[in-house]
Protein backbone atom coordinates (compact mmCIF):
# COMPACT_ATOMS: atom_id res chain seq x y z
CA UNK A 1 0.00 0.00 0.00
CA UNK A 2 1.28 3.47 -0.92
CA UNK A 3 1.62 5.35 2.36
CA UNK A 4 1.13 8.56 0.36
CA UNK A 5 -2.06 7.45 -0.42
CA UNK A 6 -3.00 6.12 3.05
CA UNK A 7 -7.37 6.38 3.59
CA UNK A 8 -8.39 8.98 6.61
CA UNK A 9 -8.18 6.32 9.55
CA UNK A 10 -5.11 5.39 8.70
CA UNK A 11 -3.84 8.46 7.95
CA UNK A 12 -5.00 9.98 11.62
CA UNK A 13 -2.99 6.89 13.40
CA UNK A 14 -0.25 7.82 11.49
CA UNK A 15 -0.38 11.39 12.29
CA UNK A 16 -0.96 10.52 16.10
CA UNK A 17 2.01 8.07 16.38
CA UNK A 18 4.35 11.05 14.66
CA UNK A 19 3.21 13.64 16.50
CA UNK A 20 4.47 11.65 19.81
CA UNK A 21 7.87 11.36 19.11
CA UNK A 22 10.38 14.43 20.31
CA UNK A 23 12.11 14.70 17.31
CA UNK A 24 11.00 16.39 13.95
CA UNK A 25 9.42 14.29 11.09
CA UNK A 26 9.16 15.60 7.55
CA UNK A 27 7.94 13.08 4.60
CA UNK A 28 9.12 14.34 1.02
CA UNK A 29 8.18 12.95 -2.22
CA UNK A 30 10.50 12.35 -5.24
CA UNK A 31 9.74 16.41 -6.38
CA UNK A 32 10.82 17.31 -3.17
CA UNK A 33 7.79 18.68 -1.89
CA UNK A 34 6.84 18.45 1.86
CA UNK A 35 3.98 15.94 1.88
CA UNK A 36 3.96 15.73 5.51
CA UNK A 37 5.13 17.62 9.13
CA UNK A 38 4.78 16.69 12.33
CA UNK A 39 3.84 18.50 15.54
CA UNK A 40 7.68 19.16 16.56
CA UNK A 41 8.41 20.96 12.87
CA UNK A 42 5.13 22.70 13.04
CA UNK A 43 6.29 24.66 16.42
CA UNK A 44 10.08 25.08 14.75
CA UNK A 45 8.66 26.85 11.91
CA UNK A 46 5.66 28.41 13.34
CA UNK A 47 2.85 26.86 10.75
CA UNK A 48 2.73 24.10 7.83
CA UNK A 49 4.67 23.74 5.20
CA UNK A 50 2.95 20.90 3.23
CA UNK A 51 3.08 21.98 -0.50
CA UNK A 52 6.43 23.90 -0.14
CA UNK A 53 9.70 22.91 -1.68
CA UNK A 54 11.85 21.13 0.91
CA UNK A 55 14.85 23.09 -0.61
CA UNK A 56 12.74 26.48 0.10
CA UNK A 57 10.92 25.54 3.54
CA UNK A 58 13.60 24.97 5.11
CA UNK A 59 16.42 26.94 3.61
CA UNK A 60 15.20 29.61 1.83
CA UNK A 61 16.22 28.82 -1.34
CA UNK A 62 14.92 28.69 -5.32
CA UNK A 63 16.67 25.75 -6.07
CA UNK A 64 18.14 22.18 -4.49
CA UNK A 65 20.50 22.62 -2.54
CA UNK A 66 24.40 21.56 -3.96
CA UNK A 67 24.55 19.04 -0.72
CA UNK A 68 21.23 17.68 -0.66
CA UNK A 69 21.07 14.37 1.01
CA UNK A 70 17.45 13.85 0.32
CA UNK A 71 18.33 13.92 -3.62
CA UNK A 72 20.99 11.30 -3.10
CA UNK A 73 18.38 8.88 -1.26
CA UNK A 74 15.79 9.17 -3.58
CA UNK A 75 18.19 8.13 -5.81
CA UNK A 76 20.06 5.19 -4.38
CA UNK A 77 17.87 4.25 -1.40
CA UNK A 78 20.56 4.32 1.22
CA UNK A 79 20.10 6.39 4.66
CA UNK A 80 21.71 9.47 5.06
CA UNK A 81 23.10 11.42 8.22
CA UNK A 82 25.03 14.81 8.61
CA UNK A 83 24.78 17.21 11.26
CA UNK A 84 23.95 21.25 10.32
CA UNK A 85 22.81 24.74 11.08
CA UNK A 86 19.30 25.02 10.88
CA UNK A 87 18.06 28.68 10.93
CA UNK A 88 14.19 29.17 12.41
CA UNK A 89 11.98 32.19 11.28
CA UNK A 90 12.54 33.51 14.77
CA UNK A 91 15.86 34.02 13.92
CA UNK A 92 17.07 31.62 16.81
CA UNK A 93 19.82 28.86 14.91
CA UNK A 94 20.10 25.01 16.04
CA UNK A 95 22.30 22.50 15.64
CA UNK A 96 20.62 19.49 13.85
CA UNK A 97 21.40 16.18 13.28
CA UNK A 98 19.12 14.58 10.12
CA UNK A 99 19.19 11.54 9.22
CA UNK A 100 17.05 10.78 5.72
CA UNK A 101 15.91 7.64 4.53
CA UNK A 102 13.90 6.22 1.81
CA UNK A 103 9.80 5.28 0.90
CA UNK A 104 8.99 2.38 -0.78
CA UNK A 105 5.54 1.22 -2.17
CA UNK A 106 5.18 -2.16 -2.07
CA UNK A 107 6.60 -2.87 -5.13
CA UNK A 108 10.17 -1.76 -3.37
CA UNK A 109 9.97 1.64 -5.62
CA UNK A 110 11.48 4.62 -4.09
CA UNK A 111 8.30 7.05 -3.56
CA UNK A 112 9.54 9.65 -1.03
CA UNK A 113 11.75 10.29 1.52
CA UNK A 114 11.29 10.99 5.52
CA UNK A 115 13.71 12.98 7.14
CA UNK A 116 13.62 12.81 11.05
CA UNK A 117 15.50 16.15 12.53
CA UNK A 118 17.11 16.18 16.61
CA UNK A 119 18.04 18.75 18.23
CA UNK A 120 21.70 18.12 19.73
CA UNK A 121 22.36 22.15 20.06
CA UNK A 122 22.51 21.27 23.78
CA UNK A 123 24.18 17.71 23.82
CA UNK A 124 27.19 20.12 21.74
CA UNK A 125 27.52 22.42 23.64
CA UNK A 126 27.84 19.73 26.94
CA UNK A 127 30.02 17.82 24.59
CA UNK A 128 32.06 20.98 23.54
CA UNK A 129 31.94 22.04 27.54
CA UNK A 130 33.11 18.24 28.73
CA UNK A 131 36.02 18.59 25.43
CA UNK A 132 37.41 21.96 27.31
CA UNK A 133 36.99 20.57 30.72
CA UNK A 134 38.81 17.14 29.56
CA UNK A 135 41.44 19.72 28.11
CA UNK A 136 42.08 22.34 30.92
CA UNK A 137 42.25 18.94 33.31
CA UNK A 138 44.85 17.44 31.04
CA UNK A 139 47.07 19.91 31.60
CA UNK A 140 46.54 19.94 34.82
CA UNK A 141 47.67 16.64 34.98
CA UNK A 142 50.62 17.51 33.04
CA UNK A 143 51.86 20.36 35.55
CA UNK A 144 50.98 17.90 38.25
CA UNK A 145 53.18 15.28 36.39
CA UNK A 146 56.13 18.01 35.66
CA UNK A 147 56.07 19.26 39.25
CA UNK A 148 55.84 15.29 40.65
CA UNK A 149 58.88 14.68 38.42
CA UNK A 150 61.22 17.48 39.51
CA UNK A 151 59.58 16.67 43.09
CA UNK A 152 61.51 12.91 42.58
CA UNK A 153 64.14 14.24 40.45
CA UNK A 154 64.83 16.65 44.02
CA UNK A 155 64.47 13.78 46.26
CA UNK A 156 67.22 11.73 44.15
CA UNK A 157 69.62 14.42 44.71
CA UNK A 158 69.83 13.85 48.53
CA UNK A 159 70.82 10.54 47.72
CA UNK A 160 74.46 9.83 48.35
CA UNK A 161 76.18 8.35 46.00
CA UNK A 162 78.12 4.74 46.34
CA UNK A 163 81.15 4.05 47.91
CA UNK A 164 82.84 1.47 45.38
CA UNK A 165 86.48 0.78 46.94
CA UNK A 166 87.99 0.85 50.41
CA UNK A 167 87.14 -1.50 52.80
CA UNK A 168 83.78 -0.47 53.33
CA UNK A 169 81.66 -0.16 50.48
CA UNK A 170 77.79 0.61 49.94
CA UNK A 171 75.35 0.05 46.81
CA UNK A 172 71.83 0.90 46.40
CA UNK A 173 68.68 0.37 44.69
CA UNK A 174 66.20 3.08 44.28
CA UNK A 175 62.90 2.27 42.33
CA UNK A 176 60.20 5.00 43.05
CA UNK A 177 56.37 3.93 42.91
CA UNK A 178 54.07 5.31 40.09
CA UNK A 179 53.29 7.97 42.41
CA UNK A 180 55.93 10.14 44.36
CA UNK A 181 56.43 8.41 47.71
CA UNK A 182 58.30 8.93 51.25
CA UNK A 183 61.19 6.60 51.06
CA UNK A 184 64.65 8.33 51.64
CA UNK A 185 68.17 6.77 53.13
CA UNK A 186 71.31 8.01 53.29
CA UNK A 187 75.05 7.85 55.35
CA UNK A 188 77.43 10.18 55.86
CA UNK A 189 80.55 10.13 58.29
CA UNK A 190 79.69 11.32 61.97
CA UNK A 191 83.68 11.82 62.34
CA UNK A 192 86.87 9.67 61.36
CA UNK A 193 85.68 6.30 62.54
CA UNK A 194 82.11 6.86 62.79
CA UNK A 195 79.64 6.35 59.72
CA UNK A 196 75.80 6.81 60.38
CA UNK A 197 73.54 5.02 58.05
CA UNK A 198 69.75 5.19 57.77
CA UNK A 199 66.64 4.75 55.83
CA UNK A 200 63.33 5.85 56.37
CA UNK A 201 59.81 5.21 54.96
CA UNK A 202 57.30 7.91 55.32
CA UNK A 203 53.69 6.78 55.56
CA UNK A 204 51.32 7.81 52.34
CA UNK A 205 52.29 9.02 48.79
CA UNK A 206 52.39 12.20 47.39
CA UNK A 207 53.93 15.99 48.25
CA UNK A 208 53.36 15.32 52.05
CA UNK A 209 55.25 11.90 52.33
CA UNK A 210 58.32 13.21 49.78
CA UNK A 211 58.72 16.41 51.76
CA UNK A 212 58.68 15.41 55.08
CA UNK A 213 60.88 12.44 54.11
CA UNK A 214 63.37 14.48 52.85
CA UNK A 215 63.56 17.04 55.51
CA UNK A 216 64.00 14.30 58.12
CA UNK A 217 67.28 13.57 55.76
CA UNK A 218 68.76 16.73 55.74
CA UNK A 219 68.41 16.95 59.66
CA UNK A 220 70.38 13.86 60.10
CA UNK A 221 72.62 14.81 57.05
CA UNK A 222 73.05 18.53 58.51
CA UNK A 223 73.60 16.52 62.54
CA UNK A 224 70.92 19.46 63.37
CA UNK A 225 68.79 17.95 66.17
CA UNK A 226 69.89 19.76 69.31
CA UNK A 227 71.15 17.60 72.76
CA UNK A 228 71.64 14.56 70.34
CA UNK A 229 74.26 12.32 70.33
CA UNK A 230 74.38 11.00 66.95
CA UNK A 231 76.68 7.81 68.18
CA UNK A 232 73.96 6.95 69.80
CA UNK A 233 70.67 5.64 67.26
CA UNK A 234 68.48 5.62 70.41
CA UNK A 235 69.40 9.66 70.90
CA UNK A 236 68.68 10.32 67.45
CA UNK A 237 65.21 8.09 67.22
CA UNK A 238 63.91 9.91 70.17
CA UNK A 239 64.96 13.14 68.97
CA UNK A 240 63.20 12.77 65.44
CA UNK A 241 59.97 11.18 66.97
CA UNK A 242 60.07 14.60 69.21
CA UNK A 243 60.90 16.81 66.31
CA UNK A 244 58.27 15.40 63.53
CA UNK A 245 55.01 14.44 65.55
CA UNK A 246 52.06 13.26 62.86
CA UNK A 247 49.95 15.12 64.30
CA UNK A 248 52.16 19.01 63.26
CA UNK A 249 52.84 16.83 60.15
CA UNK A 250 49.25 16.28 58.09
CA UNK A 251 49.29 12.89 60.36
CA UNK A 252 52.42 11.43 58.57
CA UNK A 253 53.90 9.38 60.54
CA UNK A 254 57.22 7.26 59.30
CA UNK A 255 59.30 4.12 59.84
CA UNK A 256 62.98 4.13 60.51
CA UNK A 257 66.25 2.11 60.68
CA UNK A 258 69.44 4.04 62.35
CA UNK A 259 73.03 2.25 62.64
CA UNK A 260 76.31 3.38 63.35
CA UNK A 261 79.54 1.27 62.34
CA UNK A 262 82.11 2.47 64.38
CA UNK A 263 85.68 1.11 62.00
CA UNK A 264 88.44 1.34 64.64
CA UNK A 265 86.23 -1.32 67.03
CA UNK A 266 84.11 -2.91 64.30
CA UNK A 267 80.96 -2.57 66.03
CA UNK A 268 77.50 -1.65 64.68
CA UNK A 269 74.97 0.27 67.30
CA UNK A 270 71.21 0.25 65.66
CA UNK A 271 67.69 1.07 66.19
CA UNK A 272 65.04 0.86 64.37
CA UNK A 273 61.42 2.49 65.25
CA UNK A 274 58.38 0.48 63.21
CA UNK A 275 60.78 -0.64 60.55
CA UNK A 276 61.63 -3.89 58.66
CA UNK A 277 65.10 -5.67 60.10
CA UNK A 278 68.31 -5.01 58.33
CA UNK A 279 69.58 -8.15 57.10
CA UNK A 280 73.18 -9.23 58.52
CA UNK A 281 75.31 -11.79 56.43
CA UNK A 282 78.68 -13.76 58.34
CA UNK A 283 80.88 -16.30 57.10
CA UNK A 284 83.54 -16.71 54.23
CA UNK A 285 82.67 -17.08 51.06
CA UNK A 286 83.13 -20.94 51.06
CA UNK A 287 80.66 -21.65 53.99
CA UNK A 288 77.21 -20.81 54.32
CA UNK A 289 76.45 -17.92 55.22
CA UNK A 290 74.82 -17.00 58.83
CA UNK A 291 71.71 -14.61 58.90
CA UNK A 292 70.68 -12.17 61.73
CA UNK A 293 67.93 -9.88 61.89
CA UNK A 294 69.14 -6.75 63.66
CA UNK A 295 66.04 -5.01 64.62
CA UNK A 296 64.50 -3.31 67.75
CA UNK A 297 61.23 -3.20 69.29
CA UNK A 298 60.41 0.34 69.43
CA UNK A 299 57.47 2.41 68.17
CA UNK A 300 56.85 4.06 64.68
CA UNK A 301 58.59 7.81 64.60
CA UNK A 302 56.22 10.77 64.97
CA UNK A 303 53.25 8.15 66.96
CA UNK A 304 53.64 9.27 70.52
CA UNK A 305 55.88 11.87 72.07
CA UNK A 306 58.41 11.40 75.10
CA UNK A 307 59.00 7.76 74.00
CA UNK A 308 62.00 6.20 75.11
CA UNK A 309 63.91 4.20 72.10
CA UNK A 310 66.36 0.75 72.11
CA UNK A 311 69.32 0.15 70.74
CA UNK A 312 71.77 -2.86 70.32
CA UNK A 313 75.20 -3.56 69.29
CA UNK A 314 76.54 -6.16 66.88
CA UNK A 315 79.97 -7.24 66.79
CA UNK A 316 81.23 -7.33 62.99
CA UNK A 317 83.45 -9.90 61.67
CA UNK A 318 84.28 -9.84 58.29
CA UNK A 319 83.57 -10.41 55.44
CA UNK A 320 79.97 -9.15 56.07
CA UNK A 321 76.86 -7.68 54.49
CA UNK A 322 74.66 -5.57 55.71
CA UNK A 323 71.15 -4.71 53.68
CA UNK A 324 68.85 -2.29 55.33
CA UNK A 325 65.35 -1.90 53.13
CA UNK A 326 61.80 -0.49 52.81
CA UNK A 327 58.70 -2.91 53.15
CA UNK A 328 58.61 -1.76 49.56
CA UNK A 329 61.19 -4.59 48.76
CA UNK A 330 58.99 -7.37 50.08
CA UNK A 331 55.40 -5.98 50.01
CA UNK A 332 54.65 -6.93 46.20
CA UNK A 333 51.54 -8.02 44.73
CA UNK A 334 52.23 -10.98 42.70
CA UNK A 335 50.08 -12.70 39.86
CA UNK A 336 47.67 -14.35 41.65
CA UNK A 337 47.02 -11.45 44.15
CA UNK A 338 48.81 -12.47 47.19
CA UNK A 339 51.78 -10.66 48.94
CA UNK A 340 55.42 -11.93 48.72
CA UNK A 341 55.93 -10.79 52.44
CA UNK A 342 59.08 -10.66 54.61
CA UNK A 343 58.93 -14.12 55.13
CA UNK A 344 59.72 -14.66 51.25
CA UNK A 345 61.72 -12.30 51.30
CA UNK A 346 64.17 -13.94 54.24
CA UNK A 347 64.00 -17.12 52.74
CA UNK A 348 64.85 -15.75 49.50
CA UNK A 349 67.42 -13.90 50.98
CA UNK A 350 69.35 -16.49 52.77
CA UNK A 351 68.96 -18.81 49.75
CA UNK A 352 70.25 -16.20 46.70
CA UNK A 353 72.40 -14.01 48.49
CA UNK A 354 75.78 -14.35 48.25
CA UNK A 355 79.15 -12.91 49.76
CA UNK A 356 81.66 -13.07 47.42
CA UNK A 357 79.38 -10.93 44.73
CA UNK A 358 76.70 -7.81 44.78
CA UNK A 359 73.15 -9.30 44.96
CA UNK A 360 71.07 -6.33 44.22
CA UNK A 361 70.57 -6.58 40.89
CA UNK A 362 69.67 -10.02 41.05
CA UNK A 363 67.06 -9.07 43.81
CA UNK A 364 65.39 -6.45 41.66
CA UNK A 365 65.10 -9.05 38.66
CA UNK A 366 63.51 -11.01 40.93
CA UNK A 367 60.87 -8.97 42.31
CA UNK A 368 60.33 -7.26 39.17
CA UNK A 369 59.89 -10.97 37.76
CA UNK A 370 57.09 -12.09 40.66
CA UNK A 371 55.21 -8.81 40.14
CA UNK A 372 55.52 -9.62 36.10
CA UNK A 373 55.59 -5.25 35.63
CA UNK A 374 58.47 -2.37 36.03
CA UNK A 375 56.46 -0.13 38.41
CA UNK A 376 55.87 -0.80 41.86
CA UNK A 377 52.81 0.13 44.06
CA UNK A 378 55.53 1.13 46.54
CA UNK A 379 58.72 2.72 46.84
CA UNK A 380 61.69 0.20 46.78
CA UNK A 381 64.65 0.91 48.58
CA UNK A 382 67.59 -1.46 49.34
CA UNK A 383 70.98 -0.54 50.61
CA UNK A 384 74.00 -2.96 50.52
CA UNK A 385 76.57 -2.22 52.64
CA UNK A 386 80.19 -4.38 52.43
CA UNK A 387 82.54 -4.97 54.86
Amino acid sequence: MNIMTWDKQQNDFFEIVLNTVQEGITIIDKDLRIKFQNRVITQLYGGSLVGNHCYQAFRGRQQPCEDCKIIDVLKDGQERRLIRDISLPNGKTLLVELISAALKDEAGNIIGAVEVARDVTEQKKAEALLNKTLLEQNEVLRHLNRELSDAAGYVRTVLPPPITSGPLQIDWRFVPSASLAGDSFGYHWIDDDHLAIYLLDVSGHGWGAALLSVSVINVLRSQALPDTDFHRPDQVLFALNNTFPAEMHNDLFFTMWYGVYAANSHQLAYASGGHPPALFFTGPPSKPMQLKQLQTSNFIMGGQADVEFQWKIQDLSRPARLYVFSDGVYDITQRDGSIWGLSAFLAYSAQSFHMDRPNLDSLLKHTRTIAQKEAFEDDLTILEIVF
